[in-house]
């Protein structure tokens, strides 16, 4: 049976229900994190102890400690709602997807969610601590006073855009199967992917050439995974039958 088309109203709808979801997973991954932040707050310092043993975060306003944990509870919460958020999205975008390609909701949930975490991690074990190094002996002539609250702020930032950096290849995939990305523009934009990620790695990280390609190269892996993806589901696509995308037969 064929789908029913929707209206805009109709769609307007369905992304406030699925936004509110998401906001309201946000939510509660933040209050049960809430009361683990003081250990979340230490645990955030690890790649400081690494790229600077001995330096220690200080706190410059009254609110400032009451805020960082906040700031810390917020990012662990979103990591925890990280499968209800994506599943959201994949409930939002699912009738724009032929009837077999809804069966994926698990693999997508789970491949978004892995990939942000590894993006995240990458950045929590190799890309701080080398920017805490680097930023902090820039000029030996200068003593440093490190913030907590904003040495939190950045090491957020990074995580999440190294986070967002890995979720490359499941947009493709998406973008793919719904018709919208062929593979051939992939490819053909090649020397244009490698300029824009050097680009947004001098942008995203401290302005030396080794932290710019620490975020350069697995941009670049994901670009190169993307097109692999692309290649392989929009062949699938193409060999559907009108049964399998579960729209009528023409008469």
């Amino acid at each position: 049976m064929a789908d029913v088309e929707m209206p805009l109203t109709g769609h307007l709808e369905e992304l406030r229900s699925r936004l509110l979801r998401a906001v309201a997973a946000l939510f509660i991954g933040f209050g049960a994190s809430y009361a683990f932040s003081e250990r979340i707050v230490t645990f955030m310092e690890i790649p400081l102890n690494r790229g600077a043993p001995g330096a220690a975060l200080n706190y410059f306003s009254l609110m400032e400690p009451f805020i960082t944990h906040l700031k810390a509870a917020f990012f662990t919460g979103l990591l925890l709602a990280l499968p209800v958020i994506f599943y959201q999205l994949y409930r939002f975008a699912a009738p724009g997807l032929l009837e077999r390609e809804r069966r994926y909701v698990i693999p997508f949930v789970l491949f978004a969610t892995l990939f942000f975490l590894a993006g995240a991690a990458l950045a929590f074990t190799i890309v701080l601590p080398y920017a805490v190094e680097f930023f902090l002996h820039f000029d030996p002539t200068l003593v440093a006073t490190l913030n907590v609250s904003k040495y939190l702020g950045f090491s957020i930032r990074m995580m999440i855009a190294f986070g967002l950096i890995f979720q490359l290849p499941v947009v493709v995939f998406v973008l793919t199967r719904l018709g919208l990305l062929p593979p051939e523009l992939l490819a053909r934009n090649r020397r244009y992917a490698l300029l824009a990620a050097f680009v947004f790695g001098a942008v995203l990280t401290p302005p030396d050439p080794v932290t710019q390609s620490l975020m350069a190269v697995p941009l670049l892996v994901m670009y190169e995974l993307s097109v692999w993806i692309a290649r392989l589901f929009h062949r699938g696509r193409a060999t559907e039958t009108p049964e399998e995308e579960g729209g009528a037969t023409p008469q």
